[in-house]
């Protein structure tokens, strides 16, 4: 009998193991999952934020985005930085300043990426404006609840669909 037990209980456990992960943690509000195993031989450091560098080129940056980083005014509403930074929404209700700055980032942005690439989604408690044009993407993560910063993400060497799935594990 203890060994039926026994044996029933492995099957059972072997069932539930999960896969260990790591957690990367650009704020409080945003945590990035990774698997362990993935990041084998992988290199971190932080420049405007924190990265993730691995031999051959890929690479995941984040940087968490407040008001005080990007120099704007203290009502602004974080949560529509992706619209105005991505050119989806026009700043021109905007002071100059502001205006002139987001519509710089919108060009940029356009020219890197390209507007008509940007995908809109809703993933749990968080809205993510991404764009991907190989070998790179990008995204500007908005949670709900969290006014005070929003996420970045840039991604080199990794495809849309490893992006995406890195963007879940939020």
């Amino acid at each position: 009998m203890k060994l039926i037990s026994l044996f029933a209980l492995l099957v059972l456990t072997t069932g539930c193991a999960t896969k260990p992960e790591s957690t990367i943690s650009y704020s409080g509000a945003f945590n990035l999952n990774v698997p362990t195993q993935a990041l084998s031989n992988a290199t971190f450091f932080s420049a405007d934020g924190l990265s993730v560098a691995w031999p051959g080129g890929k690479l995941i940056s984040g940087l968490a985005i407040t008001r005080e980083s990007e120099a704007l005014p203290p009502d602004f509403e974080l949560k529509d930085y992706p619209k105005y930074a991505l050119g989806l929404k026009s700043p021109s209700n905007l002071g100059k300043r502001v205006a002139n700055l987001l519509g710089n980032s919108a060009t940029e942005f356009d020219r890197s990426f390209g507007k008509e690439r940007v995908e809109v989604r809703s993933v749990r408690d968080l809205k993510v404006y991404s764009a991907c044009r190989q070998p790179k993407c990008m995204a500007f993560v908005v949670k709900d609840g969290v006014d005070d910063h929003i996420l970045s993400v840039y991604t080199q060497k990794i495809n849309q669909k490893e992006f995406n799935e890195l963007i879940n594990g939020l």
